[in-house]
C-alpha cells in the first residue's frame, strides 16, 4: 500500500493514517492511490455521513470508520468486507487504533470515550468518562491513541475545548467516577477541532488546534508554546494543524482559504498556499515531508509540494 497521511479529512473526503482510505460525507468510505488519487475501491455500509476513517498502524489490513448513523464499523481493509458494527448512542466523530492493533478507541457526541477489542467485537467496550453530569453532556471531536512510549493512553479532544489524558488500562464503567490523568482547557468555548501528536513516531508532543490558537502540549498537557493565527483564519468550525517531521515548521489551515506554513521557533508565516475554494477542513503532513495535504469544503483534497 502506498503510505500517505496521518489523518487527512475534510466534508466529503477524508484519508487517514498513512495510507489511502478515503471516507464521503455521503456514506461511502473509499480506497484511493495516495499518489494518483484514483479510485480502488468503496466500502459499503453505513447510513449516515461518514465522520472519520483510520487503518491500523501495525497490519494495514483493519480499517474502522465512524458516523452520523449512530454507528462505528470494523472493515477489512483489503476486500471492503464489514467484520462488525458497533452501536453507539449518539454520532461518533472520531475513532483511532491502539499501537498493537489490539484495541479501538471512539469519541462520540453522547461524551463517553470507548475501548473495543479487536479480536473480541461482540465484548461490551469499555467506557471512560466523568461523573460530573455536565461534563457527561460534552461531546468529544476528536480521539488519538498515545505515543508508543506510553500507549496505555488516548488523548481526547471536546467540544467545550478541553484536551484530557485517559489512562485506557483499567475498566472502568461510565458511572464509576473516574477521571482522565491530566486535562487543560485551550480556549473557553471553542471546541477542539484537531488534536496531532508531533512529527517523530516516539513524540509525546501533540498539536492542538482551538479558536485562534494552535498551542503544542506536552505529554502532561502542560502549554509549550501557543500561536496566534492570522485575522482571517480561526479553528472555530473547521481547520487542521501537522508538523513537518523535523519538527522545525508546521502546516495550519481553517477558515480561509489559505494553507500556511510557520515557523515553530518564531510562529512566523514562511509561506502561503492559495488554491482552495472554500475553508479548509484539515491538514496533514507525508511522514517524508516532501509533500502537505489539504482537505477543504470546496470538495477537493490537494497535494502541495514543500
Amino acid at each position: 500500500m502506498v503510505c500517505l497521511f496521518c489523518y487527512i479529512s475534510l466534508t466529503t473526503a477524508r484519508i487517514l493514517t498513512y495510507t489511502h482510505f478515503l471516507a464521503i460525507i455521503d456514506k461511502l468510505p473509499q480506497v484511493r492511490n495516495g499518489e494518483t488519487g484514483d479510485w480502488i475501491g468503496t466500502f459499503s455500509g453505513h447510513k449516515g455521513a461518514v465522520w472519520s476513517t483510520k487503518i491500523d498502524r501495525l497490519t494495514r489490513t483493519l480499517a474502522v470508520t465512524t458516523s452520523g448513523d449512530f454507528t462505528a464499523k470494523l472493515w477489512c481493509a483489503t476486500t471492503g468486507k464489514e467484520l462488525y458494527e458497533y452501536k453507539h448512542k449518539h454520532v461518533v466523530k472520531s475513532a483511532d487504533f491502539s499501537h498493537d492493533t489490539e484495541q479501538f478507541v471512539t469519541g462520540c457526541q453522547d461524551g463517553i470515550l470507548r475501548v473495543y477489542n479487536t479480536c473480541s467485537p461482540e465484548a461490551a467496550p469499555l467506557q471512560f468518562n466523568h461523573s460530573n453530569d455536565s461534563v457527561r453532556a460534552d461531546p468529544i471531536t476528536r480521539v488519538h491513541w498515545g505515543a508508543k512510549d506510553s500507549s496505555n493512553t488516548v488523548v481526547v479532544g471536546r467540544r467545550s475545548g478541553f484536551v484530557e489524558l485517559w489512562d485506557v488500562r483499567c475498566p472502568s464503567g461510565e458511572d464509576s467516577g473516574r477521571k482522565p490523568a491530566a486535562l487543560r482547557q485551550i480556549e473557553a468555548g471553542s471546541q477542539i477541532i484537531d488534536v496531532e501528536l508531533g512529527g517523530s513516531a516516539t513524540s509525546s508532543d501533540m498539536l492542538v488546534a482551538s479558536g485562534k490558537q494552535v498551542s503544542v502540549l506536552n505529554a502532561e498537557l502542560a502549554v509549550v508554546r501557543s500561536y496566534t493565527m492570522p485575522d482571517s483564519m480561526n479553528f472555530k468550525e473547521e481547520g487542521g494543524v501537522s508538523l513537518h517531521p523535523d519538527g522545525k515548521t508546521f502546516m495550519a489551515g481553517a477558515s480561509d482559504l489559505w494553507l500556511r506554513e510557520f515557523d515553530v521557533a518564531s510562529g512566523e508565516v514562511l509561506r502561503t498556499f492559495k488554491g482552495h475554494h472554500g475553508p479548509i477542513r484539515t491538514v496533514r503532513f507525508h511522514p517524508s515531508g516532501k509533500v502537505v495535504a489539504s482537505g477543504s469544503e470546496d470538495a477537493t483534497i490537494r497535494l502541495w509540494t514543500v
